[in-house]
């Protein structure tokens, strides 16, 4: 990616307000307009993660989101509106964005995150951002941001809270000296759950961008494992220093279990269970319409398949990747997609 890009033909006018904080001034600026910027998620965090990263001039985005945008996402995600509904969110996020700044350089996978993907992408940006709603993803981020040196900016919402924290490898502590022991799938509440504050994203990735920009202008205000958290209903603002732990598996060890052992089922928020194939491949999603077409509903939609068996719906990409939802269950979505699916 980086090594065919070339300058972004874009007058500094536009970001001369920006410029004249003695904090960035035109060399801050260029950073910016010169970094690539990994987005993992295009949701309600990372679309306002990347909307305002884009407005700040980090003109080269790397958009990746594995999901079809729905209804129901509307009240909290950034550029949207109902015409997008059943868009790839990446795609649908990298078309508004583009209106915003032609020039930009934007970059859309329709893909999840899994191991291949992640160490194909992430060793060629200079900073990844967090959009995402599993901890599972977020650990195998983590490992490939460590195993490459690649900083990268956690960030978590729920409910009316959320956190975010800078990981810069080898200058401070990883994900996994934060948490250090990764929760059995589904073990974790999600906003199908606990519900969510439409604004709390918006805060969160206002934080996030700032300390993006921070990073990659060079700020030294800017501390390694410095864990904020935020309540915007009770008004309730923390800070905590996050210490690097002397056994961590990831930063001081170097033991990679996530990129070692991946899991095909990810719970994520939604109610939904996403189930990889086993192996890499185009499915043919006519013939299997026809084949679940006898089962119930099923029909093909924007290049997907959208069908309903057992009292689940499920939502079949040509990779052969699958959302399932109607169960939190890993285990029977497994086996339902390998009942139906993996035929």
């Amino acid at each position: 990616m980086r090594a065919q890009a070339g300058t972004i033909p874009t007058p500094m006018e536009r970001f001369a307000r920006q410029i004249i904080l003695p904090q960035l001034g035109e060399e801050g600026q260029r950073r910016l307009q010169e970094a690539w910027v990994l987005v993992a998620g295009c949701g309600a965090l990372g679309s306002h993660t990347a909307a305002a990263l884009l407005r700040a001039g980090v003109g080269k985005l790397v958009l990746v989101d594995r999901d079809l945008l729905e209804e129901s996402n509307l009240p909290r995600v950034a550029a949207f509106t109902t015409a997008d509904i059943g868009r790839p969110k990446a795609e649908a996020l990298a078309a508004r964005l583009r209106k915003v700044w032609p020039e930009a350089e934007l970059e859309a996978y329709v893909a999840h995150l899994g191991p291949g993907e992640a160490e194909e992408l992430i060793p060629e940006v200079d900073l990844v951002v967090d959009g995402l709603d599993n901890l599972e993803t977020r650990y195998l981020i983590n490992e490939v941001c460590v195993k490459h040196k690649v900083p990268w900016v956690y960030t978590a919402v729920l409910a009316t809270y959320g956190m975010t924290m800078p990981i810069l490898p080898g200058e401070g502590p990883c994900l996994r000296c934060l948490f250090p022991n990764p929760p059995p799938p589904g073990a974790l509440p999600t906003c199908a759950s606990a519900g969510i504050l439409g604004p709390v994203p918006q805060a969160l990735a206002a934080w996030q961008a700032a300390t993006v920009i921070g990073l990659l202008v060079g700020s030294d205000q800017i501390r390694p494992g410095e864990l904020l958290y935020l309540d915007l209903w009770t008004r309730q603002v923390n800070t905590i220093q996050v210490e690097r732990a002397s056994a961590c598996p990831t930063c001081v060890k170097g033991e990679f279990e996530a990129l070692a052992k991946p899991s095909r089922a990810t719970t994520l928020c939604g109610d939904a269970v996403q189930i990889l194939p086993r192996e890499k491949g185009i499915l043919d999603l006519a013939a299997l319409r026809e084949r679940l077409a006898r089962l119930g509903k099923a029909e093909l939609s924007r290049g997907v398949l959208l069908a309903e068996v057992e009292g689940v719906s499920l939502t079949v990409f040509p990779d052969g990747r699958a959302l399932i939802k109607g169960t939190k269950d890993p285990a029977r979505a497994q086996a339902l997609y390998d009942r139906y699916v993996a035929r």
